[in-house]
């Protein structure tokens, strides 16, 4: 056995000498702090940048699930809601704060419906079917049973005011417009967009 010591010149048995090396696995503490110091240097730019995107995702963005049996908007359940995008267009998926949905919604709920009309649009509604500009968007009155109220008092013909929005489902048993009325500026959460 050989007896090894840092720096040192020993012999081996074929006569030959050899600088034996060998290191300690402490560093400097100024090495590690300094090390240290670097890293931070390099991740806390990518740390930053990483919490501002995610913030601001985070508050421009909501995802939503439709829980229902009845769907007013079938195949679609989950929406991405994009609080910036304010600016709805005919035939665009609105989200929104309910207010007057009594029973089926509480107020403040959030509801995606299609903005079947928008301000200057002439609706039309009777038992039959409601028509906006002339164009039948839906058919019928079936709520009004559990609604206790007759066909004829969700009758109406009238031009849809400013700031206001005409919305309805897909199904003939959407609690929509129809019922309650139009959706107002200040209860749009902004614009929706089905994923699945």
């Amino acid at each position: 056995m050989f007896n090894i010591k840092p720096g040192k010149v020993m012999q081996t048995n074929h006569s030959k000498y050899t600088l034996a090396r060998t290191s300690t696995a402490k560093q400097r503490p100024y090495q590690t702090r300094a090390a240290l110091l670097r890293f931070i240097g390099k991740a806390l730019p990518i740390l930053l940048l990483v919490l501002a995107v995610e913030r601001y995702i985070g508050q421009r963005f909501l995802i939503g699930g439709d829980d229902q049996v009845d769907r007013c908007l079938p195949d679609k359940w989950v929406y991405l809601i994009d609080t910036h995008n304010k600016d709805i267009w005919r035939g665009d998926l609105i989200a929104f704060r309910a207010e007057r949905m009594a029973p089926f919604f509480k107020d403040g709920q959030i509801i995606v419906k299609i903005a079947a009309g928008v301000t200057g649009d002439t609706i039309h509604v009777d038992s039959q079917h409601t028509t906006i500009n002339g164009e039948r968007v839906i058919d019928g009155l079936p709520l009004t049973e559990k609604l206790n109220k007759a066909p004829s008092a969700f009758k109406r013909h009238e031009t849809i005011p400013p700031a206001a929005y005409w919305v309805t489902g897909q199904t003939d048993k959407s609690f929509d417009s129809r019922y309650w009325g139009y959706v107002y500026d200040h209860q749009v959460i902004g614009r929706a967009y089905a994923l699945f």
